[in-house]
């Protein structure tokens, strides 16, 4: 898995390099000639389910042809060594990548008929993996002293080296193909990750995991529960669906109400954070954020974002289902709300695309990069529209090997995140291709999957986008979210099964190429034994006879149990009945014309078509006659390759601007300086690509001699707890913020009136990569004359890595008229806590003894960002 906390003991060994020389398009040709399966049995049989027990023997007989897959980087040969008992298979895949592997279809499971030995053999051996991290007990080397801790009825651990139950895997698992399988137990899995306050006062949230400076409010991204919650609620019957429908709005409910308080923008009406999953910030990120989490912090990332409107979109249903008709309409309006501010502020119509993210405070324009898990997400949830939703699915960069995760990639970065495919991430843009009609984007996402599958015997975490090969970070086998990703290629995405409040929605999206790849003979395919809310369902397809070229099978009726139903009814349980059921669903040939071209992958000889510019660096903002000039440098970017685009304050002001040196100075002729302390950043972008770099870190202009920024030092700060200490950093209040009455105070008088952002300087030893128990405060701002309340906001002060390394906290945000006399306090409060103060973590190596909330706090400061006048003007 891809926390910090496990993957600390990896960094050190960093993979080599492989030579790019030999991987060209060729690449490419020889993924797309799969060598495909031969047909079974004769094709009306193929896969059809047995009415009865004298059911026709050639549905049990063993295959005599293999199934196999064949590229420039291996091969791989699956058959069927036995079939026993109910048709089940017992299979042999031999790979010259990984060896051999032996597993056998699971009574009570699905199985797959396709006519393809390879499909329906690596639909059983996610089956088999599945299995294997079944467990009673988890364990993690962080968590109880590395003992064995009980999962109430059995959950999913989160693959072979990860033996945790981390949230945002089984989340995307179980809204994946695994809840299809065992809703049950991916009830108890997800239940795991809630819990309540350690002061026995309630509250049950979800627990973000250990992570970025400490965790929460750094990375926000567990809310993605809430997308494997509504997909448990979907699957499981009757008699459990309440309870954990009640247990789930309660959680969730919770948890956006915090957030709202805590990470909310009402400026920008977004939500601050990480990215989802990409939580290794030097992959993802600019380097120059590593160091300096508060950065990271502050940034409001695509998949994040998504995943917030996804838990606010649950929490109203759940509210609706609940008979609490206001939280419902609050919740909508929410929703709506983040609905339009994510389709405004984060399309990119020039390029079609999502942005991954608006990088942070101090430059919220949004950058020319983008995530496919986000992308893939807008897409599922309806945040996308459908214009944004085609586009940005036709348009993602795909390689030979399958879609990285974001585009384009960083250079001197080792392939993990970087350089690399997740097939969960690929399962999700497969159906995101199927909800937009894209069958040539879905079948480049089915091949991607069946090949690492099968090259690399299991379903591996990642997968080296560079060479296809599993040499990358850290990469475990049978990773549970890849698990999850195989079976939705087969029964979300192939066989469109889709559970919803009002019952089971089938509409298969089956890409004539893919037929021809995998059972070009059979017209009947058939996925047997779904179990939906305790009933048996066998799905088949009819498939009509000849070649298709492109596009994708349309839907023409569905029968079940010999009964014609119009297309798009929702199967109920009421119509299964207690036997098993077969639904047919009648496929008619693709229209003509409606196939899509698959992007052509890039290429990956080519530097300047798979990566970005290396980051450049605004080295000086200074007035000069009445404007302000910037000095750039870029790096060992050759000028005569890139262009630079500069931003101001969120926005981009010049575009394409020509590199004529390593170091150039540029002068804003529309600045302002008297009025608004402009922030500045800049990007490069290869004219032969359109690949661009992370934004610069930027440089604000506070004014001659910084006279803009107000700052108050421990040596005036009037204190209660702590101790007053210094070092080379200046005086402070050490061990502070630890106990409920711990308070910091400062005054300012402001030198003009404005809108200012506020920050405290501070240290924090925790690890910057990992913990939970990044420092968190309430800021308040009183009138000193009158005591009066006049902004309050929870600022977080992340880990920086050793109690002598200083750094600015997130923002806190007022409006300050000149003259008057403020106190700027800093105290606790219930909503500045941690994932140290919610009870999972009482097993923490960090937080045994009790949640930690200290920091060394140096200086409290008030920067003027605009001033009244430039306001009215």
């Amino acid at each position: 898995m891809n926390t910090p906390s496990r993957r600390k003991q990896w960094w050190s060994h960093a993979p080599r390099r492989p030579s790019r020389t030999a991987l060209t398009l060729a690449v490419a040709a020889a993924l797309v000639s799969a060598t495909p399966s031969a047909a079974v049995t004769p094709s009306k049989a193929t896969g059809a389910s047995p009415a009865s027990a004298a059911a026709d023997n050639a549905v049990c007989a063993v295959p005599e042809e293999p199934g196999s897959f064949k590229d420039s980087t291996g091969s791989a040969k699956v058959t069927v060594t036995d079939v026993g008992k109910d048709c089940l298979r017992t299979y042999k895949l031999v790979s010259s990548v990984t060896g051999e592997r032996v597993f056998k279809e699971a009574p009570g499971k699905p199985t797959l008929r396709s006519g393809s030995v390879l499909l329906d053999a690596l639909y059983a051996m996610a089956h088999d993996d599945a299995e294997q991290n079944k467990t009673a007990r988890v364990t993690d080397d962080s968590y109880n002293d590395g003992k064995p801790i009980d999962c109430p009825g059995g959950c999913y651990q989160t693959g072979k080296l990860w033996t945790y139950v981390w949230t945002r895997d089984v989340s995307y698992s179980a809204d994946l193909g695994l809840t299809a399988v065992d809703p049950q137990r991916m009830r108890n899995t997800l239940a795991f990750k809630l819990r309540e306050r350690r002061d026995g006062s309630g509250d049950t949230q979800i627990i973000q995991d250990t992570g970025t400076g400490g965790s929460y409010p750094n990375s926000t991204d567990r809310v993605v529960w809430a997308l494997g919650a509504g997909e448990i609620v979907n699957w499981l019957p009757d008699g459990e669906r309440q309870a954990f429908a009640t247990k789930a709005y309660d959680a969730i409910r919770n948890t956006i109400e915090h957030d709202r308080k805590v990470v909310f923008d009402k400026g920008d009406g977004l939500y601050l954070g990480e990215h989802s999953f990409l939580d290794w910030r030097e992959q993802s990120y600019a380097d120059w954020t590593k160091n300096d989490v508060a950065t990271i912090a502050t940034s409001r990332s695509l998949s994040t974002n998504v995943a917030h409107w996804a838990a606010i979109d649950a929490a109203s249903r759940l509210a609706t289902g609940a008979g609490d008709k206001a939280a419902a309409d609050k919740y909508r309006g929410w929703a709506d709300d983040l609905k339009g501010a994510l389709r405004k502020k984060f399309w990119l119509p020039e390029k079609g695309q999502f942005s991954q993210m608006l990088s942070t405070e101090q430059d919220t324009s949004p950058v020319n990069r983008y995530d496919a898990l986000g992308t893939a997400l807008a897409v599922l949830t309806g945040v996308a529209t459908p214009q944004q939703a085609e586009q940005a699915v036709r348009n993602y960069p795909q390689t030979p090997y399958g879609p990285s995760v974001f585009w384009p990639q960083q250079q001197g970065v080792q392939p993990y995140h970087n350089n690399g495919i997740w097939p969960f991430v690929t399962a999700y843009m497969m159906r995101a291709a199927a909800k937009t009609g894209n069958d040539g984007v879905a079948v480049q996402q089915a091949r991607s999957l069946v090949r690492g599958a099968a090259l690399l015997g299991t379903n591996k975490e990642n997968i080296n986008l560079l060479d296809g090969s599993a040499k990358t970070a850290i990469n475990s086998d049978r990773q549970l979210w890849s698990v999850g990703g195989m079976m939705s290629m087969v029964q979300q995405s192939i066989f469109g099964i889709d559970a919803r409040e009002d019952g089971l929605h089938i509409k298969p999206f089956l890409p004539a190429q893919l037929r021809e790849s995998y059972f070009p003979g059979g017209e009947r395919a058939a996925l047997n034994g779904v179990n939906y809310r305790g009933h048996k369902l066998n799905v088949e397809l009819d498939i009509p006879e000849g070649r298709g070229e492109d596009g994708a099978y349309q839907v023409q009726s569905l029968i079940l149990n010999g009964k014609e139903m119009p297309v798009g009814t929702a199967i109920t349980e009421d119509m299964l009945g207690d036997g098993k059921s077969t639904l047919v669903v009648k496929l008619a040939k693709p229209a003509a014309g409606s196939g899509h071209k698959a992007p052509k992958p890039v290429d990956l000889s080519s530097k300047e078509a798979l990566y970005g510019p290396t980051t450049p660096d605004v080295r000086r903002v200074a007035a000069k006659d009445g404007r302000l000039q910037l000095s750039v440098n870029v790096g060992e970017e050759k000028p005569s390759r890139v262009t630079m685009d500069v931003l101001r304050d969120g926005k981009v002001i010049a575009k394409k601007v020509p590199v004529t040196s390593g170091t150039q100075e540029w002068t804003d002729t529309t600045s302002r300086p008297k009025d608004v302390s402009h922030c500045y950043s800049v990007r490069l972008t290869y004219t032969s690509s359109g690949n661009t770099s992370q934004h610069a870190k930027p440089e604000c202009y506070w004014g001659p001699d910084d006279d803009r920024v107000h700052k108050v030092t421990g040596v005036d700060f009037e204190a209660t707890g702590g101790r007053k200490s210094s070092n080379e950093n200046g005086v402070y209040y050490a061990n502070w913020g630890t106990a409920p009455g711990d308070k910091l105070a400062a005054h300012i008088t402001p030198k003009a009136t404005g809108d200012y952002l506020l920050q405290a300087d501070a240290a924090v030893g925790g690890e910057i990569g990992t913990g939970v128990s990044s420092g968190m405060k309430m800021l308040r701002v009183y009138d000193d004359a009158t005591g009066e309340l006049v902004t309050e906001d929870v600022i977080a002060m992340p880990n920086t890595g050793s109690w002598s390394k200083v750094k600015g906290s997130t923002f806190a945000k007022a409006q300050l008229t000149k003259g008057k006399k403020y106190r700027i306090e800093l105290v606790q409060h219930r909503l500045a806590v941690n994932m140290g103060y919610f009870q999972h973590n009482a097993l923490y190596k960090d937080t045994r003894s009790g949640p930690f909330n200290g920091s060394n706090v140096f200086a409290i400061k008030a920067l003027l960002k605009k001033s009244s006048t430039a306001g009215s003007k």
